[in-house]
């Protein structure tokens, strides 16, 4: 048996797996709230400074 029919056998074997996460579409929002995350009010970082710095020689 070849390499490829060894993988489609194993495919078919398998047995179907269901898509869970439409089922409960904001359990990552609600698993980032409890992180102590909100999407509605996200923090942003601060502005970087505009200073060169020159090197010294």
């Amino acid at each position: 048996m070849g390499r490829k029919a060894k993988l489609k056998k194993a495919r078919k074997s398998q047995p179907q797996t269901v898509d869970t996460s439409n089922n409960n579409s904001d359990e990552f929002v609600q698993h980032l709230e409890r992180q102590g995350y909100s999407l509605k009010r996200p923090e942003i970082a601060p502005d970087m400074p505009n200073k060169n710095i020159e090197p010294q020689v």
